[in-house]
């Protein structure tokens, strides 16, 4: 008799657990991921990383939005930019 007892308890189990995970899930697949939110993907012109555009570092070069992933990568355009300024009105 406890066998019985034990095993519909184990039944029971498993289907709650099937009812919450397929709840919670959305009905999905198990193991599938979620549906990824894809915006533009744009390069950085430093390190050649694709970031999504929305949020990326930006800033406006001759009337042209670049985009970078990271403030490092931003300096270091910066810094470029200056140097190839500086060499082409002292140089």
């Amino acid at each position: 008799m406890w066998l019985l007892r034990l095993a519909a308890l184990a039944a029971a189990f498993f289907f709650l657990r099937w009812v919450v995970s397929w709840l919670w899930g959305a009905g999905r697949k198990r193991g599938a991921a979620p549906p990824a939110r894809r915006g533009t993907l744009v390069r950085d012109p430093v390190c050649g990383t694709h970031v999504d555009a929305e949020f990326s570092l930006r800033e406006t070069v001759n009337g042209q939005a670049v985009h970078f992933c990271s403030e490092h990568c931003r300096d270091s355009y910066r810094a470029r930019i200056q140097q190839q300024h500086e060499v082409q009105h002292h140089g």
